[in-house]
């Protein structure tokens, strides 16, 4: 009996390992890791950390597109006391076209791929590295671009299945919700599936 549960739990820890911190299908998030287990981080200045933004538990078999409204927020005063070191597409794993415009605090990413990136628990769309220079908070938000293929307030991203558009959701439930915090007390944490379920699976 005693071998019994404690193959249960290895099984079990093994399992979690892999799994990413939102559960729900096709949702797109800011992590500070390649995992998508963390979106709250501590952080202090003078010391380059790295942002991802993440597609989680996506239903396309692989991604050739994406684009995003990204928004950082700063205490106010605070604007030029946060960096943006580097931006690199897929995280450098397929070569792509940015044709957004954006800055360290944010802007749009209207992304076009020379590959496909395969559908996995988490796919790292774009990193980042910033840098602080004061200690400070920092929320992160995303939603649509300022030109959506799709309307409304949600991302997308290209199935390479048959070059598919479709809207994801944001991993926190909303666009007025930070999906990502830095120095901040109260972590986000993600919501129940019913909360994006009538677009989830909004095809065009």
């Amino acid at each position: 009996m005693k071998k019994l549960v404690v193959l249960l739990l290895v099984s079990l820890m093994a399992t979690s390992a892999f799994a990413v911190i939102d559960p729900d299908y096709d949702m797109m998030g800011i992590y500070f890791d390649l995992n998508a287990d963390n979106n709250c981080l501590t952080q202090g200045p003078s010391i380059p950390f790295m942002v991802y933004v993440v597609l989680t538990n996506t239903t396309a078999p692989g991604i050739n597109a994406y684009e995003l409204g990204l928004d950082v927020v700063v205490p106010v005063g605070f604007e030029g006391m946060i960096f943006r070191l580097a931006s690199t597409i897929a995280n450098g794993v397929v070569a792509g076209v940015d044709v957004g415009t954006s800055g360290a605090l944010g802007g749009d990413f209207i992304v076009g791929l020379n590959g496909t990136l395969p559908g996995a628990p988490a796919i790292v769309l774009h990193s980042f590295q910033y840098m602080l220079l004061a200690p400070m908070a920092v929320e992160f938000y995303i939603g649509a671009s300022s030109a959506p293929s799709i309307p409304g307030d949600y991302p997308v991203v290209q199935n390479a299945d048959g070059s598919i558009l479709m809207q994801v959701g944001q991993s926190t439930g909303g666009p007025d919700i930070p999906v990502a915090t830095i120095n901040i007390v109260e972590c986000v944490v993600g919501v129940e599936e019913a909360s994006f379920g009538s677009v989830k699976s909004l095809f065009r």
